[in-house]
């Protein structure tokens, strides 16, 4: 591919294992020729790569990235040199990708995710973040000097509008599932499985979904809960799930590979995630897993929150509940528990709409025309 169409994508911290939606964007280019630039490698990467800390013993050289956002201290600088255009994910990145397309004179962009749109900005300097300072105190500039915004549903889009990011560069964008690897199976097993994938955080909502599940658990004997996450709160939801009496019926998995998840997904009877806002503010933006399980073909049980209604069709892939509410959710549960066949065309009808609407093939041509416009729009400038 010729040097024309050369594109940098940054992340501070990469790769890290709950974002493998970034590296499936990556490698779904086909028009564009992406390196990924980061601050800190946190392991190999089969993508063409340019980081701080291969070339860092001490961590200096990280450390002035992170005050200063000076891209002189990146190795193969000719390399950075020959983009024409850097893609940043996460709000925070994108200060620091202003720096880098500044230093090197090309435009940028930025995928707001999540909590960069939705968490309370006194939540944000609570954080202590070098990182997250630097967006807080940049966000101004940003909003001024980014070519785009990718809003990843309509949801972040009207919460990027709240916050005052100009409207005309707003883009709003699904990022979109390999529906070739994520794919039904036929051979479910023997085991009957509630599958949950999440991080253990407020946000996720994990702590209605063990006290939903012990409102069924009795009536449905051969049903387990399978849980793949860890974060702050895991000792809590052990704990939760002890008191519950739900051992030997909930497995908590802790974090595991993309391929793991995927394999659990194929083989599960029902997805259950009832995200919920935090006190942060902090909110769901779509929930690419939502789109994975349903390319599986398994119907969804989840809440009216955040993008999420975006992801699932209430009453069509799947059934919402209200936030918080385990009562509700537990009768959406034992609706699918006790109605497999209705499980079974939620899942299909799910696999369509994910096939139309978020195939990341498709989606990802999207993205391309979107870089075509940013670089035509600079020329023009």
């Amino acid at each position: 591919m010729s040097d024309s169409k050369k594109i940098g994508i940054y992340r501070t911290v990469y790769p890290i294992v709950s974002e493998a939606f970034i590296t499936e964007q990556v490698a779904a280019l086909r028009r564009y020729d992406p390196i990924v630039i980061m601050r800190t490698r946190l392991k190999d990467v089969s993508l063409d790569s340019i980081a701080i800390s291969d070339d860092d013993a001490y961590g200096l050289k990280q450390k002035i990235f992170t005050v200063t956002r000076s891209w002189f201290v990146f190795p193969r600088e000719r390399q950075l040199s020959s983009l024409k255009l850097i893609h940043a994910h996460f709000g925070p990145d994108g200060v620091y990708a202003m720096s880098l397309a500044e230093g090197i004179g090309v435009p940028f962009l930025v995928t707001v995710h999540g909590f960069d749109a939705t968490m309370c900005r006194r939540s944000l300097w609570m954080s202590k973040m070098p990182t997250v300072f630097q967006f807080l105190l940049r966000e101004k500039e940003l909003k001024g000097k980014a070519s785009a915004f990718i809003a990843v549903s309509r949801f972040i889009r009207e919460k990027l509008l709240e916050r005052g990011y100009p409207e005309d560069k707003i883009i709003q964008h699904y990022i979109g599932v390999d529906t070739d690897k994520f794919t039904p199976s036929d051979n479910k097993g023997d085991e009957r499985y509630i599958l949950c994938v999440g991080r253990h955080t407020a946000k996720k909502g994990i702590d209605t979904l063990l006290r939903a599940f012990a409102r069924v658990a009795d009536k449905h004997p051969d049903v387990i809960l399978v849980q793949v996450g860890a974060d702050d709160a895991t000792r809590s939801l052990q704990g939760l799930t002890a008191k519950l009496g739900l051992q030997g019926r909930v497995r908590l998995l802790g974090p595991q590979p993309h391929e793991t998840v995927r394999q659990l997904m194929r083989s599960a009877e029902i997805f259950a995630l009832p995200s919920q806002t935090a006190a942060t503010g902090d909110s769901e933006a779509l929930g690419i897993v939502f789109n994975e399980a349903s390319a599986c073909g398994i119907p969804i049980v989840a809440t009216w929150h955040g993008g999420i209604p975006e992801a699932v069709l209430d009453g069509e892939t799947g059934l919402l509940a209200q936030e918080k509410d385990d009562s509700s959710l537990a009768d959406k549960l034992d609706i699918l528990l006790c109605d497999r066949e209705l499980g079974k065309r939620m899942g299909r009808r799910g696999r369509e709409y994910v096939c139309d609407m978020f195939d990341i093939g498709k989606q990802t041509s999207k993205l391309e025309a979107i870089y075509d416009d940013v670089l035509q729009s600079s020329h023009a400038h």
